[in-house]
């Protein structure tokens, strides 16, 4: 009786194959595996190679899964999620006071909120190093793409665990220079003459950017980012009238327009269920919950 051939896939490929299905280019799955392009290139040639079949259609706009890769694509998403559940529930359980914690936040709360009291925890604990993903893109806790997160929407999925962090406030500010040059905003009714620092387009809809319009109609866009470090410098250099979060305007040399008051929002913390039990988590979460304020 002749044997079965039988298939021995690695799974790091497996991770790959299913990053690049997600994200339709190769680039951007090696840069989330934290691995280089041509190695990446090698093990899907790899992976591809040992099943007997392409798995993507290379195309112009991107890796297209072709019917085999469709195929494959449901069972190794099976196998992803519960490798990444065996994994949340193994570090969940463990109690040391040694590892790796990764925390997502945006750049600008990273270094103007969150820097100082890690800087704290690190000096009292030595034995825990906490990662900082500063960027806007949102990561995903049920993959453990992050230990923890904290970002400005709350979270989806019953198997998080959240809960309002932080009230950041805002204010509205101009450079005293661009106040001598186009006079006080708030005596011009519509904003008529006056520019604006702002959001850019993509992120227009976001609480203090429609107060900005809405106060000021008639001003005129001078300079839009969605860096607010960038922002607060424009505004600095006289570009225009800029909401900016407390934290960040009030250290600039900037006047700020006190009778004006653009909405606070609420800063959420969370992790997901599995890492409840993870002491070190427990740790930073209650480390940062004593060293800032409920607003700021």
């Amino acid at each position: 009786m002749t044997a079965e051939p039988t298939l021995r896939l690695d799974w790091d490929d497996l991770k790959l194959f299913v990053e690049i299905a997600h994200t339709g280019t190769l680039t951007a799955a090696a840069e989330r595996l934290r691995l280089s392009q041509p190695t990446a290139g090698r093990r899907l040639r790899s992976l591809e190679a040992t099943v007997g079949a392409a798995l993507f259609q290379r195309t112009p706009g991107g890796f297209r899964l072709t019917d085999e890769g469709e195929a494959m694509l449901v069972h190794a998403e099976q196998m992803a999620e519960e490798a990444v559940a065996l994994q949340r529930k193994l570090i969940g359980g463990a109690r040391g006071l040694e590892g790796v914690l990764r925390l997502s936040a945006s750049d600008w709360v990273s270094s103007r909120v969150l820097a100082a009291p890690l800087a704290g925890f690190a000096i009292e604990h030595p034995g825990l190093v906490v990662e900082v993903l500063a960027d806007s893109r949102l990561y995903d806790l049920q993959r453990r793409e992050a230990d923890l997160v904290l970002r400005f929407v709350p979270f989806s999925g019953s198997d998080i665990v959240q809960r309002r962090f932080l009230r950041i406030r805002y204010a509205l500010y101009a450079a005293p220079a661009y106040l001598e040059r186009c006079g006080d905003p708030r005596a011009s009714g519509d904003g008529t003459g006056h520019r604006l620092v702002t959001m850019n387009s993509a992120l227009d809809q976001l609480p203090d950017v429609a107060w900005l319009r809405g106060r000021w109609p008639a001003a005129m866009p001078a300079f839009r980012s969605n860096n607010r470090e960038a922002q607060g410098a424009a505004c600095v250099a006289g570009a225009g009238l800029a909401v900016l979060p407390r934290v960040i305007g009030d250290q600039l040399p900037l006047a700020r327009l006190e009778s004006e008051a653009p909405p606070p929002r609420d800063l959420w913390l969370g992790y997901h269920q599995d890492l409840r039990r993870l002491r070190r988590l427990r740790l930073l979460v209650d480390a940062l919950s004593a060293a800032l304020p409920s607003e700021l």
